[in-house]
């Protein structure tokens, strides 16, 4: 094994030591109790020494191992930052420091093998106007070099070509086309460092750099000084992929044609390691690579029955699965048939058959049946633990080759009839098997099967610290795209959510991003437009911000028609990669489409538009009350698991509230005090406006949807920011004499932290001199709302005008039971709403004021259906509600 730099193993194991769990061993040798990637058991161990490997001690169920570098990414990351020496005497001693660095540690290479066959250089995209330090290999008519310091940086480009190299080859320029032809095989692996990894293990191998190029150059070279009649043998082993194995038996079949013997090598199926990650791993040793070339022999059978023959002779079994041309296959000897054609080679009992002779009768004898026309293949385990549901995801794979990736549940898998029926609803694919056999293929196909991490919404999963979108994931400011297996890979952890909805389209090229959008954003909307935008941030961290707050104030969004609402929340949207959207109006879902609507997402607004609020009074209304636990991050529903227990599933609010519609809400003073309400006006309408208005309405969501990758990048700070200016916000809010409700200063005073957070010491989308009106219209927010406390509903204002007017006709008293007594004012609804009516007053139904009635202010309600002697009815009790009289 390599020896590690001792700084780079210094950082290992201290990461390694971080769990409380992992001990050392009284040899002092092996780091044990490590959480094992694959079975998630605390059994795992790792080399004191050397840790390169992650091994799993359970042997018999589990055995995985897993290099380091998968595990902690990022000290395989930036080079240059860890092994670039410091002085400039340092650095003309040594000249490839870094590279060497990388190609032994990252690489696992002996040093002393390749010297001279690499130099370090530098790589700069003008186009995204960052370098890296390289390591580069010259070709015959060019050179390629591997990008070493945070290759995702550049995108899928982790590598640099300059020149042609259609034809040719890479091999090590210490060989010549002579050393070549003297060999009896020859490897051409894809990879340069797959060439360098096998010549590690005295293979003859050279590089054809892809799979799309065939080495015709390098062949008719190899040729020419090849001794008459001879030549090696060429062993294509290009990568254990679908683009691989096509190469593989197309380079085949023309070289052969060109009298090349040919054979073929592969990695072992299912794992993502090309030759350098086995070297790395210790696998490629004789016993391996003997696997390795049986497993190229498999690639190339012409026939079912070949393919079957080869199984057979490498591991004899009565009966076994196997796949050919991507459909499953069931072969079985059959002994008697066997033993008849033995039998008719009338071989001696001192003898023994042939190869050729046991072959013939083991062919005679197989029978091979197709009972899938299709190759499905498992990929890995996922479950929803909260729900107790799980599902193993699927690749079904055609003749064709085509993909479909599909969830298949337990039962689906245990049952001949529902696989089929399964398979069927997938790719139009037969699976004529029977039970026993998909139990057999199943267990075998199962066996070490991974487990991915699920999350049943879109967005912030706090248990993992990661932002989960359709295509991106963002963790620890990383940011990775789905694999072909549709999951994202941070290390140790995998996860995906189950969740499709809703699909956000948030490019991670920020070069796109277009920061003009704000100056546009203040010409068209003014303070609304950066207020909203600062909630919209605050939706962004609303988790943390409820961590570190314990609540986080809904957003109310109101303006005439016309006023430009739309145009704003649809803007809005799209910076968080969301186009043409708005929100859902909750008085045209039901309770549970409600409940899912609200679970869908986290770390996201949850938008609720009433457009048809007015006209439609006979529809049942949303009950604003239903948001109260949102505020805290509570579940606003429960439903049952399904289950044989007595559980339950309270999805706890994980996104904002943010409110759009024409009229202000009208609800209970507990929902009233929650809310930060902002109106859009067309006061502001101008030609300059509409220019802005237009161009924040035509702008693509690729030129926006940075932002919310900005955000999560900058979370850290911005919290940080956000907590200390909060607090600072609220004492100065406290000291304003008219301010005297908590809630009113609290929700105020993280809005204007969040303004900050828009600013200099946040993301710099807006300056001071910007934010400083911006804020005073947020102070004059918070009295307009505590005003709003103040005053009374209005169908409580109507009531009490409607009873004034009542009581003035003819200044009889009509409607107070309790007289003159000064005990205050006794009212009987129905009365009341029967004098309405002889009066001609149109309010609202006794049904509709008794929720608002209790809430009085300017007279103080006391008590409802007390029981009061009447002054008006003598001798008559009357139930009445109680107020006190007006001050």
């Amino acid at each position: 094994m390599i020896q590690m730099n001792p700084q780079l193993r210094e950082d290992i194991l201290n990461a390694v030591r971080s769990d409380a769990k992992v001990k050392q061993d009284a040899s002092g040798k092996y780091l044990q109790k490590i959480v094992c990637p694959t079975c998630h058991k605390a059994e795992a161990f790792i080399s004191v020494e050397a840790p390169w490997m992650i091994k799993c001690g359970r042997e018999n169920k589990c055995g995985a191992q897993h290099h380091i570098k998968e595990i902690y990414p990022e000290f395989f990351e930036t080079w240059t930052d860890r092994y670039e020496p410091k002085t400039e005497q340092e650095k003309q001693a040594n000249p490839t420091a870094v590279a060497d660095g990388y190609l032994r540690d990252g690489r696992g290479f002996d040093l002393l093998k390749i010297r001279g066959w690499y130099t370090q250089e530098h790589f700069y995209s003008n186009k995204l106007g960052i370098g890296s330090t390289t390591v580069r290999f010259m070709l015959p008519q060019g050179y390629w070099e591997r990008i070493l310091d945070k290759p995702q940086r550049f995108g899928s480009q982790k590598a640099n070509f300059v020149g042609p190299y259609k034809g040719h080859v890479w091999m090590p320029p210490t060989t010549s086309y002579a050393d070549l032809a003297k060999e009896n095989e020859i490897w051409v692996v894809e990879g340069i460092f797959d060439a360098i990894a096998l010549q590690h293990m005295g293979i003859a191998a050279v590089s054809n750099m892809s799979c799309s190029n065939y080495p015709n150059i390098f062949l008719q070279e190899i040729q020419k000084v090849c001794a008459q009649g001879k030549r090696p043998r060429i062993i294509w082993a290009q990568d254990g992929n679908r683009a691989g194995h096509k190469a593989i038996k197309k380079f085949s079949k023309l070289a052969g044609s060109n009298g090349w013997q040919c054979g073929a090598a592969q990695p072992p199926e299912g794992k993502p390691y090309d030759w350098n990650d086995l070297l790395q791993r210790g696998q490629l040793e004789d016993k391996h690579i003997d696997k390795y070339l049986h497993w190229g022999d498999l690639l190339l059978a012409g026939t079912a029955s070949e393919k079957a023959l080869l199984m057979y002779n490498d591991r004899p079994s009565r009966e076994f699965w196997f796949t050919f041309e991507n459909q499953l296959y069931w072969w079985k000897l059959d002994m008697d048939a066997y033993d008849k054609e033995v039998r008719s080679y009338d071989v001696d009992g001192g003898e023994q058959l042939t190869e050729k002779q046991r072959d013939a009768a083991l062919k005679s004898a197989g029978c091979v049946v197709r009972i899938c026309t299709a190759m499905p293949k498992p990929l890995y385990f996922q479950a929803n633990h909260v729900t107790d549901e799980s599902w193993y995801y699927f690749s079904i794979e055609t003749p064709d080759g085509t993909i479909e990736k599909k969830p298949f549940t337990p039962k689906q898998l245990t049952n001949a009839g529902e696989f089929k029926n399964r398979l069927l609803a997938i790719k139009n694919s037969w699976w004529t098997g029977t039970p026993k056999q998909l139990d057999r293929i199943m267990q075998d196909m199962m066996h070490n099967l991974r487990t991915v991490e699920t999350v049943d919404f879109i967005g912030f999963c706090d248990i993992h610290r990661a932002y989960i979108f359709n295509d991106i994931a963002v963790r620890d400011a990383r940011i990775v795209s789905v694999n072909d297996e549709d999951f994202f890979q941070f290390g140790k952890l995998a996860i995906k959510s189950l969740s499709s909805q809703p699909e956000l389209s948030i490019n991670p090229d920020l070069k796109s991003y277009k920061r003009e959008w704000a100056s546009h954003l203040l010409t068209a909307f003014d303070n609304a437009g950066v207020i909203a935008t600062a909630y919209w941030v605050g939706s962004l961290l609303v988790q943390q911000i409820r961590e570190l707050q314990q609540s986080f104030p809904f957003f109310e969004l109101v303006g005439e028609a016309g006023a430009g609402k739309s145009t704003l929340l649809e803007f809005l949207w799209k910076l968080v990669g969301r186009p043409d959207w708005e929100g859902l109006d909750p008085n045209k879902m039901t309770t549970a489409a409600r409940g899912r609507y609200f679970s869908q997402v986290s770390n996201l607004p949850i938008v609720m538009i009433e457009s048809d609020r007015e006209n439609d009074s006979k529809a049942k209304q949303f009950d604003w009350d239903e948001l109260k636990p949102a505020f805290n991050g509570r579940a606003m529903r429960s439903r049952g698991v399904k289950n044989s227990g007595n559980d339950t599933y309270e999805p706890p609010m994980r996104g904002s509230i943010v409110i759009s519609q024409n009229a202000k809400v009208e609800a209970s003073e507990a929902i009233m005090s929650r809310i930060l309400h902002v109106s859009v006006t067309r006061e502001h309408h101008n030609a300059r406006s509409k220019v802005s208005s237009d161009w924040l309405a035509r702008c693509p969501v690729e030129n926006l949807s940075g932002f919310i990758l900005d955000v999560i990048k900058n979370e850290k700070t911005l919290l940080a920011l956000f907590d200390d200016r909060s607090g600072v916000y609220e004492q100065q809010l406290t000291q304003i004499q008219e301010l005297r409700m908590v809630r009113i200063i609290k929700n105020h005073s993280q809005l204007l932290a969040l303004l900050d957070c828009l600013g200099d010491e946040g993301l710099k989308v807006f300056n001071e001199q910007q934010l400083k009106p911006v804020r005073d219209y947020v102070i004059e927010m918070a009295l307009e709302r505590q005003r709003s406390i103040n005053s009374d509903h209005p169908m409580v204002v109507e009531f009490w005008e409607a009873y004034d007017f009542i009581q003035s006709r003819n200044g009889d008293n009509k409607l107070n039971h309790f007289g003159d007594d000064n005990k205050g004012i006794a009212i009987n609804l129905k009365e009341f709403e029967s004098w309405c009516g002889d009066y001609k007053l149109r309010i609202p139904t006794v049904r509709e004021l008794k929720p608002f009635l209790s809430t009085s202010k300017s007279r103080k309600f006391i008590e409802s259906n007390k029981v009061v002697s009447s002054k008006i009815k003598i001798d008559k009790s009357i139930r009445c509600w109680v107020f006190e009289a007006e001050k």
